[in-house]
């Protein structure tokens, strides 16, 4: 379900400087699985994991640090009205609809009094370990983001345009049935996109999209190109804290 990775490590994005994000930029985290046990085998899926200990400790490192996490509405609410973006706000993705992410993930941002976005793949909601409908409620009702990730997770920039309407409508609509809430965010999977696409997007009606474009998210950002910052199986909390602006100590 997954394609090969196009981006790199964050430790080779730009450091943001010292209040993280500094001069109108809004740093977009994308996380995919997040695993107390390496679970998986082959190596697209690993380099997907973050391990638990290492999640947390990145959640504790935002908090020490002062960073407020907020959701994607919110984010596009400040850009659509020309609020200055605040320093020390991040937004947490986790793409795919991995069921660890209710498991592990959604305790612990409990548990720091974060919030996340989640984009779902809504033809895998219930095979196993992915997400089933009462987890994807729960989480909604907890104030979680769920937003689209397609009904299949496949090439959008690829798909003929009739299909990419279908998959765009069927999976917002899945999506908003199940929590009663707005779906207005898209992740294209893996990161691939066509102009045709985010001129699709807008007349749908959605708000944003993101990418995996490496970078933050400023007023200069293309509401369907928004960047994103992804967090590798590899990372070192201290790689984490430069990308951030920050010491890792």
């Amino acid at each position: 379900m997954v394609f090969a990775l196009g981006v790199g490590p964050i430790g080779a994005l730009p450091v943001a400087g010292a209040t993280g994000s500094a001069g109108g930029r809004v740093p977009v985290l994308m996380y995919h699985r997040v695993d107390p046990q390496l679970t998986a085998h082959d190596p697209i899926t690993v380099s997907l994991t973050v391990m638990e200990p290492t999640f947390r400790a990145q959640l504790m490192l935002l908090r020490a640090n002062g960073f407020q996490t907020i959701t994607l509405g919110a984010l596009r609410d400040m850009l659509d009205h020309h609020v200055p973006l605040p320093p020390r706000r991040v937004v947490l993705t986790f793409d795919d609809g991995y069921v660890d992410n209710y498991a592990v993930v959604f305790p612990l941002l409990r548990r720091y009094g974060f919030v996340g976005t989640f984009f779902v793949v809504t033809s895998s909601v219930g095979t196993p370990g992915h997400l089933t409908v009462s987890q994807i409620r729960e989480m909604a009702g907890a104030e979680m983001e769920i937003e689209s990730h397609g009904v299949h997770h496949v090439d959008f920039s690829r798909l003929p345009p009739g299909q990419a309407r279908r998959e765009l409508i069927d999976s917002r609509s899945a999506l908003e049935g199940w929590t009663g809430r707005s779906v207005a965010f898209f992740a294209y999977p893996a990161g691939r996109y066509s102009t045709a696409v985010e001129h699709l997007l807008a007349d749908l009606g959605y708000r944003g999209a993101l990418t995996e474009r490496p970078g933050f998210v400023s007023a200069a950002s293309p509401p369907y190109l928004l960047e994103r910052v992804r967090v590798s199986h590899d990372e070192t909390l201290g790689a984490f804290a430069s990308t951030l602006g920050l010491s890792a100590r």
